[in-house]
């Protein structure tokens, strides 16, 4: 990545902002060509995913090592602090958003090779609802905007009622079409890595609002998610 930001930044944490905004780009972009090769069977794709996780995974701890630094060598203000410490939950967030779409990569590779089923479509239609969740926030973050990041923590059940919606689906299909269990279970592993997207995005809103205003959001978050009992455990890595 070049030489250290901290050393050539009068203020280590001048340009915090810019390094989060670019990490979530290559978030952003990860997780819609995860879409891509999901919706369309590009096995090379997935493998290009996979392989660009490492990438990701190296501008967090870039991130990490420069508010490190700086909070090492009291080079921060008081008033720097919530904004320095934002940054790498933002930081971490986003990595877990990255993880999500290489898990996604990795069970596109094998549903490549099994007959797509009628759930698809509907997984396909939820995947959308998480990347617009992701480009919004990531928009929020960019203006610090809180009105914008309160609309994104209050539309989280959007998504969760969706997926609620996509698993007893695929659920039906499994009592109809035994023979497809297999193909079936990967697609709610994947149904499910799009629903926990969606909660990172929730994550990234909260601390839009709290780091533009000082507060926390008030009362819980909507959430429609009905199935934690029985539906998959999550893959992030």
């Amino acid at each position: 990545m070049g030489m250290r930001l901290s050393s050539i930044l009068g203020n280590p944490l001048a340009k915090l902002s810019v390094e989060i905004a670019d990490m979530g780009g290559m978030v952003e972009k990860q997780l819609a060509d995860a879409i891509l090769c999901f919706d369309e069977r590009d096995t090379d794709l997935a493998k290009k995913i996979i392989e660009r996780d490492a990438e990701i995974d190296q501008r967090e701890h870039r991130i990490e090592e420069v508010v490190t630094e700086a909070l090492q060598n009291r080079r921060v203000s008081p008033e720097q602090m919530t904004e320095a410490l934002a940054a790498v939950r933002n930081a971490n967030d986003l990595e877990r958003i990255g993880d999500l779409a290489k898990n996604v990569a990795k069970r596109s590779l094998v549903l490549s090779e099994c007959k797509q089923t009628a759930a698809h479509s509907s997984v396909v239609r939820m995947s959308k609802i998480a990347l617009r969740q992701v480009s919004e926030v990531l928009d929020a973050m960019a203006r610090n905007d809180y009105q914008a990041a309160t609309a994104i923590w209050a539309g989280d059940q959007e998504i969760d009622e969706i997926y609620n919606s996509v698993f007893r689906e695929i659920l039906l299909v499994m009592s109809k079409d035994p023979a497809d269990v297999n193909a079936l279970t990967h697609l709610v592993f994947v149904a499910k890595n799009f629903e926990r997207v969606g909660d990172h995005a929730t994550n990234l809103a909260e601390r839009v609002y709290y780091t533009a205003t000082g507060k926390r959001l008030e009362g819980e978050r909507s959430s429609g998610d009905e199935t934690h009992l029985s539906s998959p455990p999550t893959e992030e890595s």
